[in-house]
């Protein structure tokens, strides 16, 4: 069985969410079993289930486990209940406790407390600092847990009790020991040989690294640059994502990257890491019908953008480069589509420009290729961009790239002149960075480069993908 290990999921998800369901297609084209597995209290699991449509079967949570029990390893949830919640106020409308029927079965109390705000005295803060979990059928108590302040990871944790599991009460002082032993139990019940994939997760490598189950294989997954900078060669400043991994490197078996420049630039800092290191693409396409090709050239006039509503995607520049080729070429328009924290911004933004005629926010999208056919060319800002997904897709829709030289996905996919323009940026000057957007979008404007950018990305097609995942379980 292979394990794919991750905090959670939900009805909005990250690229390594992402990443994980098109494994997850891939291991279903070449019949390789797989089970997610999620190690944070997703209430609503099962609702981001069924809009990402992932069946019962392919989904363990350690908390659901501990409640429903054996069964549900291998069958899932296998009766739904009304989803509830209640919020018990105190005299000054202060949160104390919470409780919430979720709709896999458990019913789970949440305790809140006033303390001192570390960051300010003259302020209290209102949190969680209890969870009790409940089978919800019969409201016997199965699982309690604190979180705990820790004084480098704030918020961990903590003293978790499960009871009456197999008929003993268990204690557990910290989440990496209550991970491990969860862990050990899924390798003992599941036949043959099992493969954990870590997607995201420090407290899962401590608890595998140090303590692996027998017949068990560790796959690490980096899902962005594992670096935060090189100014010294010789010591490299990891990522604190990937930090834990890279000094520990030696207890998995294999480390996955998106690109193959990324594997190459791990191979400077472990040169003997040739057969360890592994560059799998974390998204693709469907196969390609390449006899259906492009036949018209294709004006570039509406551009699009697709991304988290973040802060380091740097729409803003691409609004601002936007506004200031307007003013000359008057047919140029912008859609972008994402949700994210910076909506209220952008939206603004927008607005004190003037530019609501042309520049808009289209929301999420869930069929963002179908959406691609009606624009002629792609625009991003990133500065950093592990593997670029939104770029194969745009790609395949025949529209050409205008991208920052971002680490890694950028220069992987985009080649100059070819499928797309590349442009430097600066971490420092914005105004440097818009004015190369500007200049982007002029080359695109009269640029003479192939019409069906389809060909540049058919490594990326499904079934090569496929195979490549295939060889890796078959050669751990």
């Amino acid at each position: 069985m292979n394990f794919f290990i991750n905090k959670a999921m939900g009805l909005g998800n990250s690229g390594v969410e992402h990443a994980q369901f098109y494994r997850a297609k891939c291991f279903r084209r070449e019949k390789l079993p797989y089970k997610y597995v999620f190690m944070e209290l997703v209430k609503n699991l099962h609702e981001a289930m069924e809009k990402w449509k992932i069946g019962e079967q392919e989904v363990i949570n350690i908390w659901e486990f501990f409640v429903l029990g054996d069964a549900y390893l291998f069958e899932g949830v296998k009766e739904r209940y009304a989803y509830k919640e209640t919020l018990i106020v105190d005299s000054t409308n202060t949160h104390r406790v919470k409780e919430t029927y979720t709709s896999s079965g458990l019913f789970i109390r949440e305790h809140f407390e006033k303390s001192p705000n570390p960051k300010d005295e003259k302020t209290l803060l209102v949190s969680n600092y209890k969870t009790e979990i409940f089978d919800a059928r019969t409201h016997e108590k199965k699982i309690v847990f604190q979180f705990l302040h820790h004084a480098r990871r704030n918020r961990t944790i903590g003293n978790i009790h499960l009871y009456n599991f197999q008929g003993q009460h268990l204690f557990f002082r910290n989440e990496i020991l209550f991970q491990r032993f969860f862990l050990h139990y899924l390798a003992e019940k599941f036949e043959g040989r099992k493969n954990f994939f870590i997607d995201r997760g420090e407290e899962t490598e401590v608890a595998l690294f140090n303590h692996r189950p027998k017949n068990t294989k560790i796959i690490e997954l980096i899902h962005a640059d594992h670096l935060s900078d090189r100014e010294v060669v010789s010591a490299p400043l990891w990522n604190n994502y990937y930090e834990y991994l890279l000094t520990h490197s030696q207890a998995v078996d294999r480390i996955v990257v998106a690109t193959k420049l990324q594997r190459e630039d791990l191979l400077l800092d472990f040169p003997n890491g040739r057969e360890k290191i592994v560059a799998i693409p974390v998204g693709g396409i469907d196969d390609i019908d390449f006899s259906n090709r492009a036949k018209e050239e294709r004006r570039i006039r509406k551009f699009v953008t697709a991304s988290r509503l973040a802060a380091e995607k740097h729409l803003d520049l691409i609004i601002q480069a936007v506004v200031q080729i307007y003013q000359e070429f008057p047919f140029i328009s912008l859609d972008i589509f994402g949700q994210g924290g910076e909506d209220v911004k952008l939206r603004a933004l927008i607005q004190e420009l003037k530019a609501e005629d042309y520049i808009r926010l289209k929301g999420h999208s869930d069929k963002i290729e179908e959406e691609f056919k009606r624009y002629d060319a792609f625009i991003s800002a990133s500065f950093s961009e592990g593997f670029g997904l939104t770029y194969i897709e745009a790609l395949n829709m025949n529209l050409p790239i205008l991208t920052f030289n971002a680490r890694f996905g950028a220069l992987e996919l985009v080649k100059h002149n070819e499928n797309g323009i590349i442009k430097e940026f600066s971490r420092e000057n914005d105004t440097f960075n818009i004015e190369q957007l500007k200049s982007g979008i002029y080359d695109l404007f009269f640029a003479e480069f192939m019409k069906d950018t389809r060909f540049s990305v058919a490594e990326y097609q499904e079934s090569v993908i496929a195979k490549q995942w295939k060889e890796l379980v078959n050669g751990l």
